[in-house]
């Protein structure tokens, strides 16, 4: 039964990379030289990681059954705050502040705030009952609105240089946060199919009722997912601010819509229960395959962002007819079935 269950997760994993194969050999054959140069792959390998960071945290939640609306207020909150604990460091450190304490307190900083806000999240979910969707459309606005109070609405800047190497460096012509991106995932990939908390996760995505009456603690999974999903938002805020070279509220608003898109567009079931990691990773990398293409060829964000909420209702159809489409199947079999005997 285990092979069988592998087998089918890396049968839905090769689905995925040959989509990914296909849209890069159709963009390659329609724009050879703009598309393969170097410029503009490694602009993409550059773009990738903050993004797939936020959709993997976002996919955690979904499996639950729930969703994560503040992933991106607390991606810059996060940022905001490492930045301002930075700034009183390199106050205190004088004329030799230390590199690597600066990396330290900017990862740091950014992970356990991350962390809270998504403990936030999980309390508002699990202890008070309140739906995901609710729960985390307030804490965005709370979270964008501390931003803001903190910030004045301003952008902090002049980090020193160390910050802006990570995510702007490369290593054997591959950005150092697209491996950290890699790394991530792999460590996402352990969590939820080789660990006791992934299958709970799975387990109550499924069926809450079934998970709770098995002796599972439904409300500690709940808190558990969503600060998996702080972490995660926090570790990409640290890779936006680093990219950037400096952090404000409202940064990668536009990732909101594209981070519940690649996700369902990666297998997750909307309804909970169902999604894969690698998956999600790489349907991560086609979607930025199609928006690289998309700036190629010309077309305004308002163009793409029709495609793409197009492209998420398709999906969602797809989701929903398709068992009903197979079960009225597997009931015609039986019908036939019961008629033969």
């Amino acid at each position: 039964m285990k092979s069988r269950y592998k087998y089918f997760i890396l049968k839905d994993s090769m689905l995925y990379f040959l989509l990914l194969l296909c849209v890069f050999l159709v963009l390659s054959m329609i724009e050879p030289k703009a598309f393969l140069s170097k410029f503009n792959l490694q602009s993409m390998a550059f773009q990738v990681p903050e993004f797939g960071i936020l959709a993997l945290g976002m996919m955690v939640t979904i499996i639950t059954g729930g969703i994560d609306l503040s992933i991106i207020a607390n991606a810059n909150l996060s940022g905001i705050f490492a930045s301002l604990v930075m700034y009183k460091y390199l106050e205190t450190a004088g004329n030799n502040p230390s590199s690597f304490l600066i990396m330290v307190i900017i990862i740091l900083i950014c992970m356990i705030s991350g962390l809270l806000m998504g403990c936030f999240n999980g309390l508002l979910i699990s202890r008070l009952r309140i739906p995901a969707i609710l729960a985390t459309l307030g804490t965005m606005k709370l979270f964008d609105g501390i931003s803001t109070v903190i910030t004045g609405g301003q952008s902090l800047r002049n980090y020193p240089v160390v910050v802006a190497k990570l995510a702007n460096e490369s290593f054997l012509g591959i950005p150092i946060s697209f491996y950290i991106f890699i790394f991530i995932t792999f460590l996402m990939w352990v969590l939820m199919g080789k660990t006791k908390l992934g299958y709970t996760i799975y387990m109550y995505g499924e069926n809450p009722l079934a998970s709770k009456f098995s002796g599972l603690d439904n409300k500690a999974t709940l808190l558990k997912t969503y600060c998996i999903s702080g972490v995660l938002a926090g570790l990409s805020g640290l890779i936006m601010m680093s990219r950037f070279n400096s952090i404000k509220v409202g940064y990668g608003n536009s990732y909101q819509l594209l981070t519940v898109l690649v996700a369902i567009m990666g297998g997750v079931n909307p309804n909970g229960g169902k999604g894969k990691i690698l998956c999600v990773a790489f349907s991560v990398l086609t979607l930025q395959c199609i928006a690289s293409g998309f700036n190629i060829l010309g077309f305004t964000n308002y163009v793409r962002n029709i495609i793409f909420g197009t492209v998420l209702i398709v999906v969602m159809m797809i989701n929903f007819l398709y068992p009903l489409i197979s079960s009225k199947t597997v009931f015609k079999k039986q019908k036939k079935a019961i008629a033969f005997v």
